[in-house]
């Protein structure tokens, strides 16, 4: 039987004004911060940790400011965790959960799966037994025996449906499990391996629980080890810390595995981990014989819901790596959108159990005064393969999320996630519909961002490693939404650009802001800095290609009439081996006030 655990959460904070209401345009003067708006750290589902993204931020040399972190809020409240395993129904069981954005349940699978070991126990059983239970009415019997030499083994690890089962070592987290040795002597040991995240600077850490017969089973820790890396997608090597306890053979042992406060007294990061992954192994030697049982598995979260929401500020406020932390939270458990504000409460997941949609998202983060980025609007996944989406049927695909969003007008979205390289689709799908928005007058602000799990994916490399430069007075969070509320922003890969780009008129409208106007035409200078040899730039009208400028410095200003007489909006985009590398905002113009009114930080000021 599985043991899921509801998530919690925290609604009622005093709703304040909505930024999308209320914000004044960015006054003079301003900065441009370098700012990741996307990004997983130790309470999601990834290896990644808080301080090992801190340390790829800085190694760009200064190129990111702002670190914004957007941890899962369904896995901040641990909402439909695996909490225990009693082994009555087998080694894999498939339990009830909320069906996400929609009434009704759906069955979501946890258990022990076989890992395949290198030198594997020659002779083995596994059953559920009646023989001996500490909880209900069955156990997993485990029998074998080794054959001549060194340590043989068998291996499970444990696996769930959207990993259920993961941790973050910052709710404070215990592992409990019910061992029963009928037969086993200092020659046999069954090993619980909690592996934990990647580390700086290249490094990831691995508790191995130790437990055994005879003499030298307990005691402290034992002296830690490297081993090559586990996973041939992350590369870190393994520190492997083994802490040993005992075993009394012929009865039930109760044991409490303190992971967090063994990862913090052990040097392995702390409350900066994850309990990523799993696993329980029987090793045996020299022709041991073994028979035990094993029931009552749980994994204790101490701290979830906003509790830990708030600790994870507490977190990155002592991480004192020169770089400005902001927490919001990714609404993810039906729709993905982040959320970004100081006012705005984890996700209260009493109330909504099958997650927000996407308009109840945007609702709810602008109730609580802050913004809302829709997040890739192609689907979550999509990074395992990239799809052609100009032909067949990932072009009907693509016609029916670009319509439905169209005529949603970004569900009241204030940000879109434009940058990524390859996500399902290519770059030129999200462009496409980007553009599509702005031309039907959703003045919705471009972003780039590389949602990264990992601390080795989206830094250096790509393909999606884009990031947002935002300009605002100030780093603080209510500087860059106001900066970003108002289209005060641009985007690109940092390791390919580390300038400035902006759009002006003589009558002060400026990127991203909407220009009302009776003129016929209105002069549009296009501005950027801190080019690179090679590059180029190209500027883009009503989503169509206008122009393509060859530099002969490392800054460009060009200057064109544009006709005004009909709604129209203007960007331009740096180019590199024919590839675009950073897009602005657009440039909006009106002959007449929109339906609504043009939002106030979006009107030009002098």
């Amino acid at each position: 039987m599985l043991i899921f655990l509801a998530g919690v959460g925290l609604w009622g904070l005093t709703a304040v004004r909505a930024f999308a209401q209320s914000s004044q345009a960015v006054a003079a003067p301003e900065n441009v911060y370098g700012v990741q708006m996307h990004l997983h750290g130790s309470m999601s589902e990834g290896p990644g940790s808080m301080r090992g993204h801190n340390t790829m931020a800085r190694q760009l040399g200064g190129v990111v400011d702002v670190l914004w972190w957007t941890d899962h809020d369904w896995r901040i409240a641990a909402h439909t965790y695996v909490t225990g395993f009693d082994f009555e129904d087998g080694l894999m069981v498939r339990s009830p959960v909320p069906k996400p954005g929609e009434d009704g349940e759906e069955q979501s699978t946890a258990g022990w799966s076989r890992v395949e070991t290198s030198l594997p126990l020659p002779r083995f059983d596994t059953s559920f037994s009646e023989e001996q239970a500490r909880a209900g009415s069955r156990s997993w019997k485990i029998t074998a025996a080794a054959g001549a030499g060194d340590w043989q083994r068998i291996e499970y690890r444990f696996i769930s449906d959207r990993k259920r089962h993961i941790a973050s070592l910052a709710s404070d987290v215990r592992l409990r499990l019910a061992v029963y040795p009928a037969a086993m002597d200092a020659n046999a040991r069954l090993v619980l391996r909690a592996l934990l995240s990647q580390q700086p600077p290249e490094v990831r850490g691995r508790i191995d629980y130790v437990l055994s017969v005879g003499p030298g089973a307990g005691g402290e820790a034992g002296v830690p080890q490297t081993q090559p890396s586990s996973d041939p997608e992350d590369g870190f090597p393994l520190r492997v810390v083994p802490v040993r306890a005992p075993l009394e053979v012929g009865r039930w042992n109760d044991l409490v595995l303190e992971v967090s406060k063994d990862a913090e007294r052990l040097r392995l990061g702390g409350w900066d981990n994850s309990l990523a992954e799993l696993s329980v192994a029987l090793e045996a030697r020299d022709g041991a014989s073994v028979t035990l049982y094993l029931d009552a598995f749980a994994i204790e979260r101490q701290v979830v819901g906003q509790a830990l929401f708030d600790r994870e500020k507490e977190l990155v406020s002592e991480l004192h790596t020169g770089l400005v932390q902001h927490v919001g939270q990714e609404i993810s458990y039906d729709a993905h959108l982040n959320a970004y504000g100081l006012n705005v409460p984890l996700t209260d997941f009493a109330t909504w159990p099958h997650g927000l949609s996407a308009e109840q998202a945007v609702k709810f983060v602008h109730e609580h005064g802050g913004i809302v980025s829709l997040n890739h609007i192609f689907g979550p996944g999509g990074q395992e393969g990239l799809r052609d989406h100009t032909t067949g049927s990932n072009r009907e695909r693509f016609e029916r999320i670009k319509r439905g969003t169209r005529e949603a007008r970004a569900y009241g979205a204030n940000l879109f996630e434009v940058g990524y390289r390859e996500r399902f689709y290519n770059l030129a799908a999200y462009v496409e519909l980007w553009d599509e928005l702005s031309a039907d007058g959703v003045y919705i602000t471009g972003t780039g961002v590389s949602d990264s799990h990992s601390n080795i994916k989206g830094w250096q490399t790509g393909p999606n490693n884009f990031i947002t430069w935002a300009y605002a007075p100030s780093p603080s969070q209510e500087d860059l939404i106001a900066g970003l509320l108002a289209g005060r922003a641009f985007f690109g890969d940092p390791t390919r650009f580390d300038g400035r780009l902006d759009l002006v008129t003589p009558e002060g409208g400026r990127m991203g802001q909407v220009v009302v106007t009776k003129q016929a035409t209105q002069r549009v200078t296009y501005r950027a800095s801190g080019l690179r040899p090679g590059q180029t730039i190209r500027i883009v009208r009503d989503g169509q290609p206008t122009g393509e400028h060859r530099l002969t410095a490392d800054s460009f200003e060009h200057s064109q009439e544009i006709p005004t007489d009909q709604a129209t909006f203007v960007r331009f985009e740096v180019l590199e081996s024919g590839q675009p590398v950073v897009f602005s905002n657009p440039l909006y113009f009106r002959p007449d006030e929109p339906a609504g009114g043009v939002p106030a930080a979006r009107r030009p000021h002098r």
